[in-house]
């Protein structure tokens, strides 16, 4: 009986009635991450790169922060697993989030060709999606401010980020349309948005990392006091900064440290503080964790790569960090759904391959290697997508 019903609730995630829209709106905000990121990796192939276009090579780089990690985060995510971690069971304006989704679905494809016109359209998408959540925190709340989570936490500071970065951006935006972009605006753009794109990359990821690994506690732990200030900083404050240079109102020299102080010290002390509650607790590596201590890994590499002699702002082990934090919520999830059908050993498996393959990735002589793990990795999901489709058929003749 048990199993039938969670087969029923998987049936609903794809159900198109009005009562269950937000389950059918998250799991379209997770497809449409998994487009993106395909797309953007697609155009990092070696044989596209002969005459890469400005486009190309914007979309691998930065954009896989915003149209891949904070769309997952917030609209796909933030429909599944916030309301839960809220006391309340959906959230309060999900016909705003369905408009973000039109808006961020529409940027995608102009994603290869007008990376500008997709920054305006990602703008207005993601800033729709992050005023659901904030009335949803304001309104919709069950739950005391001092008992929520650290994933609600994040949630509420990356959607308060949004609100921040996405106007200002918005406003770049249009003034580069209507005056006409620079040759080079790709590449200026690249540079003017790195701390955004770091905090709305790292804030919702960290969420993730959180609820991964302090889901089977059941008191508040130092990470638990902690989460709400580092995730202020990083999403509120960084951000806040990061608008008022663009006035001139930060020195040029302050710009660099700005991220340290406002992305790297908070997450190192969240990360530290969440480290030593699962120590305390001797928490069980299952599948979803490892997902999460991979993440920690990759966004630490990224961490020492962004501040070594010579290195550029290139944030391929800290985007693939925050790549196996969505996967590690995407097993968390289907885990909550079904939770007799998805054995521990195939998400640690796959944790595993998906982590060695980040690796490879990162070695230019084990690149080719890499490629081909994470070919595996991504046919494992496309393995777990055809069983929640099987399983919705079974629910809908059983219905």
């Amino acid at each position: 009986m048990a199993g039938t019903d969670y087969a029923i609730m998987t049936y609903q995630a794809f159900d198109s009635t009005p009562a269950l829209s937000n389950r059918r709106i998250g799991a379209s905000f997770i497809l449409l991450a998994l487009f993106a990121g395909l797309l953007g990796g697609s155009l990092a192939l070696p044989f596209l790169q002969i005459h890469p276009t400005a486009g190309q090579a914007f979309c691998h780089g930065i954009l896989m922060a915003f149209f891949v990690i904070c769309p997952a985060a917030l609209g796909g995510f933030g429909q599944w697993l916030l309301p839960a971690e809220l006391g309340t069971d959906r959230t309060t304006l999900p016909a705003l989030t369905l408009t973000g989704f039109c808006f961020l679905s529409s940027g995608v494809v102009f994603l290869p060709i007008q990376p500008i016109i997709a920054l305006a359209l990602w703008a207005v998408g993601v800033f729709a999606v992050a005023l659901d959540i904030i009335t949803t925190f304001l309104e919709g709340r069950v739950l005391q401010f001092r008992k929520l989570s650290p994933l609600a936490w994040s949630m509420l500071a990356t959607a308060s980020g949004v609100t921040i970065v996405a106007p200002v951006l918005a406003a770049i935006m249009t003034r580069m349309m209507i005056n006409g972009a620079p040759a080079n605006a790709a590449h200026e753009l690249v540079s003017l948005l790195h701390l955004p794109e770091t905090s709305l990359m790292l804030t919702p990821a960290l969420g993730l990392v959180c609820y991964l690994l302090s889901s089977s506690r059941n008191k508040p732990g130092l990470a638990d006091r902690l989460a709400p200030y580092a995730f202020g900083v990083m999403a509120v404050v960084g951000p806040l900064f990061w608008m008022d240079g663009l006035f001139g109102g930060v020195p040029a020299a302050v710009q660099g440290s700005l991220v340290v102080l406002t992305q790297l010290v908070p997450s190192v002390l969240l990360v530290t503080a969440l480290c030593i509650d699962v120590w305390k607790q001797r928490q069980e590596l299952d599948g979803t964790t490892l997902w999460a201590l991979g993440s920690v890994i990759l966004f630490s590499a990224g961490w020492i790569a962004e501040f070594m002699p010579g290195h550029g702002t290139d944030h391929s082990a800290a985007a693939f960090g925050g790549i196996m934090a969505l996967c590690g919520g995407f097993y968390a999830w289907m885990m909550r759904v079904l939770p007799d059908h998805i054995p521990s050993p195939l998400s640690r498996m796959h944790a595993g391959l998906t982590f060695v393959g980040a690796l490879c990735s990162l070695t230019p002589a084990l690149m080719v290697i890499g490629e081909g793990l994470m070919g595996l990795s991504l046919l494992t999901f496309g393995i777990l997508g055809l069983f929640l489709i099987k399983e919705t058929g079974r629910a809908r003749a059983k219905a």
